[in-house]
């Protein structure tokens, strides 16, 4: 059966309540843009159904939760809500976990164009172009915990285009066994396509990342179905701000100043690719030799931090690096272990805890009570798994520095 062709934009998890974080300073000129950046992306999102000329925008849940954003969050929507209506464009939205149904506050109507699934079971509705139906969607708000119940969304007997629209996850099999031609889901904050043709399941992410490891562009997708109903995705960045994480590797020939040529470098290619977006780096270093052990110790990262930031850090656009980890890939000698000094002592005890994953690092015994009363005694809590491992390794290093003196590694 052949369709009416026709496009429209999927978004989801604008999250405005959460600004972004995971950074331990922000500059004065960056301050204004980190408070606004997720509504300012959000904007973009709607000025992107305007000038794609979309039918309809689908949103797949997390998008404020009004108990946070106060009253700025709701009215912030209803007025991008009635911009659309100005155009006739229609909003279809299923709830996530942040943003259930019942969580809209009866003080803030919303437009006449706007449904809003419910929960539970998935709910239809049959949008329409010109008086002919173009698309059928399925929708159904999910609350905290909930699980999509795919058996729940089945394709349209009559054949017509659906789109089914929900919050959360599911195995792929799953979901491509409904028949639904187009799963428009939100959950993950980057984006991702768990399934293409005959059957797509899509995921377009936040359009704004909000701390490091979000790398990268964020938006919302541009979908346009064609006259064989077969499926074509865009990214369409809306992101006003973008992380980056860049490694740099040196060795034994590299000098202090080969290394900020290669910072320098990188940098101007990541500003070169995004012109007119504010760019948040944060940086690891690593390798062997003589500058990764001069960076090491000292104020020698702090400065080479510094004279990033005020390299590239003022803009307009701004290019700052959040961070510089400095990483040594020397092996330590095995005979350091074996020493009865107080070097050694400390090595073998490092080592202990690595080869015992289950041996509490015992940190809170560092803090003070107020700072156990406080996030503090969270980030102390170390179980067996990635970070502990980071924290062992960064420990043995700092340690060989202070203890070794200038001894040489090497």
């Amino acid at each position: 059966m052949s369709n009416r062709p026709f496009r429209f934009v999927h978004a989801a998890d604008f999250h405005l309540e959460t600004p972004p974080s995971g950074v331990t300073e922000v500059p004065d000129h960056l301050r204004e843009l980190f408070i606004e950046s997720a509504y300012l992306a959000a904007e973009r999102v709607f000025e992107t159904v305007l000038s794609e000329q979309a039918d309809l925008l689908v949103l797949a849940g997390d998008l404020l939760d009004p108990r946070h954003t106060g009253p700025r969050g709701p009215l912030f929507l209803a007025e991008q809500f009635e911009r659309l209506a100005q155009r006739n464009v229609v909003v279809y939205w299923a709830g996530g976990r942040v943003d259930p149904p019942d969580a809209w506050p009866s003080s803030v109507r919303l437009p006449d164009n706007v449904h809003v699934f419910p929960r539970g079971r998935p709910e239809e509705c049959i949008h329409s172009r010109d008086g002919a139906p173009l698309a059928r969607l399925l929708g159904a708000s999910r609350g905290r915990g909930e699980i999509i119940r795919t058996v729940d969304f089945d394709p349209d007997p009559g054949r017509l285009f659906s789109i089914a629209v929900t919050h959360g996850t599911a195995e792929p099999d799953a979901l491509q066994s409904r028949g639904i031609e187009y799963w428009a889901l939100g959950g993950r904050h980057e984006r991702s396509t768990p399934l293409r043709a005959p059957c797509t399941a899509h995921y377009p992410g936040s359009p704004q990342g909000r701390r490091p490891g979000q790398c990268g562009p964020h938006g919302c997708t541009l979908v346009q179905v064609d006259q064989q109903r077969q499926v074509r995705s865009t990214l369409m960045q809306t992101d006003v701000m973008r992380w980056h994480d860049e490694r740099i590797m040196v060795d034994q020939e590299t000098t202090r100043e080969d290394l900020e040529i290669l910072l320098r470098e990188r940098m101007q290619t990541l500003m070169a690719s995004s012109p007119d977006t504010d760019l948040l780096v944060a940086w690891t270093v690593a390798g062997t030799g003589e500058t990764i052990g001069g960076l090491r110790r000292g104020a020698g990262s702090a400065e080479l931090l510094e004279w990033l930031r005020a390299e590239f850090g003022s803009g307009p656009p701004a290019a700052w690096s959040v961070s510089l980890k400095i990483e040594s890939t020397d092996t330590l000698p095995a005979e350091w272990f074996e020493q009865e000094t107080i070097r050694g002592d400390f090595l073998r005890a490092i080592r202990q805890y690595e080869v015992n994953g289950d041996a509490s690092l015992e940190l809170e015994s560092y803090l003070a009570d107020e700072q156990l009363a406080g996030t503090l005694s969270f980030t102390a809590d170390l179980p067996d798994g990635p970070a502990r491992r980071e924290v062992l390794s960064q420990a043995a290093t700092l340690g060989v520095d202070l203890l070794s003196g200038e001894e040489s590694r090497t």
